[in-house]
């Protein structure tokens, strides 16, 4: 049977009135527990969005239900002294807990999110034969902020009924709410708010808003997203801070090259510019974060006894990677990108007041016309791919794709949600597609270059295994291109098939 548990928050921040209140001639004092409570989540929240809380106290980490609080436990509980800021999910125990971080996490480093004190008290409701019937666990949760009181009402099996009665009486005192949002009160009271941040453009642009509005609204959000990763960036907490910082570059770059006509051509060929080079400045580190983060397919791809081969070859890239990096937090440093961005933000700031000759035409209009014109580009190029055309040709189609795709996102919030899923999600298949064909493309040139380089300065015996081992590789990686390249007929044909062809039309046309 089921145990039946709710919790409330009082309105009395100390609660023991209440608890008295609920049942005062059958209360047992069972337990009180004061203690440090350390909850931790990724940087964009990923536990928090699938209604998780990673919780340590003391050594003890357990993950909770945040609808249920803090009773059941839904996941085994295993001990950790370590402080978890930093950590990823491979750094945990193999059993449930782990299994679950990793489908939640992917390769998001823990990071502190908040910490507060906690008092505990467990009661137990008796019944005339004195036995417990229900259990109710008051808890103060306190910060420097402030503090909150709960109670959680939990049934004993078989006393079910008691456990009704018992949450009937306490909703006619009327000093409670169910508490649907304690866990975002206690985020509150340690200063921050749970799923603040979002790689991901969450625009509502209104439908009756201009071109330049709806512009500014679109690069206001891109630059508080590259604010918001500088200090994950420079921390090294983990490679998706980076990413995220990098696609706000592109996606800020394409928004000016492709709404035209509505904000100032110099200030557009200008900020154009410095997005530019700050792009450039950030390729090396990320191409170096995405060959890492391959190490294990790599060598799965070689038989055991080459895979050895590999380890100077990695070995090397995390040398570079460590002066990449360096290189990078150099560039956010200098005066300037603070310049720079400063310069942006009060150009942002600005923005309404000034723009050019389309700047008033209205933003749903401005929309349909560029979507609709990338498009049919997009199908063009696409419908001139065959099985001999040269490599260079998917490249192109990839950076149109990447384009669309960006003016999707932008404008998304203008026409009906699910009809632009559709898109979106015809448009992540092909991506996909053309995405897979580049980046083997790519690993296959750094590999001929380092063998190159092997070759020259290696010691023989060194030199036999690694080139042996990138030679397999390159191979396996060469054909598994020509299986991308395959399918990409049949990706394409997906995304010009009528129905997606039909749903472009009748929104942007």
């Amino acid at each position: 049977m089921i145990t039946l548990s709710e919790t409330y928050v009082l309105s009395d921040p100390h609660g023991r009135d209440v608890v008295e209140k609920l049942a005062p001639e059958r209360l047992l004092h069972v337990s009180e527990v004061e203690k440090t409570v350390r909850y931790f989540d990724t940087f964009d929240w990923r536990l928090y969005r699938k209604g998780l809380a990673l919780i340590q106290t003391g050594s003890t980490v357990y993950l909770q239900r945040i609808v249920d609080g803090e009773y059941p436990l839904v996941h085994d509980q295993i001990e950790m002294k370590q402080n978890l800021e930093g950590r990823f999910w491979w750094m945990f125990p193999e059993g449930e807990l782990r299994d679950t971080l990793r489908d939640a996490l992917s390769i998001r480093a823990l990071l502190l999110r908040a910490q507060v004190e906690q008092k505990v008290c467990g009661f137990g409701v008796l019944n005339t034969d004195e036995k417990t019937v229900v259990r109710l666990f008051l808890t103060h949760t306190s910060t420097e902020n402030g503090h909150v009181a709960t109670l959680a009402l939990q049934s004993v099996r078989g006393y079910e009924r008691d456990f009704e009665n018992l949450r009937r009486r306490f909703m006619k005192l009327d000093i409670a709410h169910a508490a649907e949002d304690v866990f975002e009160r206690v985020m509150n009271l340690a200063g921050c708010v749970p799923g603040d941040y979002s790689s991901k453009l969450n625009l509502g642009l209104n439908r009756d808003a201009s071109g330049r509005e709806a512009t500014g609204e679109i690069l206001q959000c891109l630059h508080d997203v590259m604010r918001q990763n500088e200090a994950g960036i420079r921390a090294d907490w983990d490679t998706e801070f980076l990413h995220d910082f990098r696609v706000a570059i592109r996606r800020t770059r394409s928004a000016l090259s492709q709404i035209k006509g509505v904000l100032p051509k110099d200030a557009v060929e200008h900020f154009k510019d410095e997005f530019r080079q700050l792009n450039r400045s950030t390729n090396r580190l990320r191409d170096l974060d995405v060959y890492l983060l391959e190490e294990e397919t790599y060598r799965a791809l070689l038989p055991q006894s080459l895979q050895p081969g590999l380890d100077a070859v990695f070995s090397r890239l995390k040398s570079e990677r460590r002066r990449a990096l360096n290189d990078m937090v150099q560039v956010l440093d200098k005066p300037e990108y603070l310049d720079m961005m400063n310069s942006w933000a009060a150009f942002l700031q600005g923005v309404q007041s000034r723009g050019g000759k389309g700047s008033a035409i209205p933003a749903i209009a401005l929309a349909r016309k560029f979507i609709y014109k990338r498009f049919k580009q997009v199908l063009k190029r696409g419908q001139a791919i065959g099985d001999d055309t040269p490599d260079e040709a998917l490249h192109n189609l990839r950076i149109d794709c990447k384009k669309l795709r960006y003016l999707l996102e932008f404008f998304a919030s203008l026409f009906p949600k699910d009809k632009m899923n559709k898109l979106i999600g015809y448009m992540k298949k092909l991506q996909d597609n053309l995405g897979d064909f580049n980046d083997l493309s790519v690993q296959q040139q750094e590999l001929m270059a380092y063998l190159n380089e092997v070759l020259s300065r290696s010691r023989r015996t060194d030199r036999l295994l690694c080139a042996a081992a990138i030679g397999g590789l390159i191979a396996r990686l060469h054909s598994q291109q020509q299986v991308v390249r395959h399918e990409f007929a049949s990706a394409f044909a997906t995304f010009s098939g009528k129905k997606n062809v039909r749903l472009y039309r009748d929104l942007f046309r």
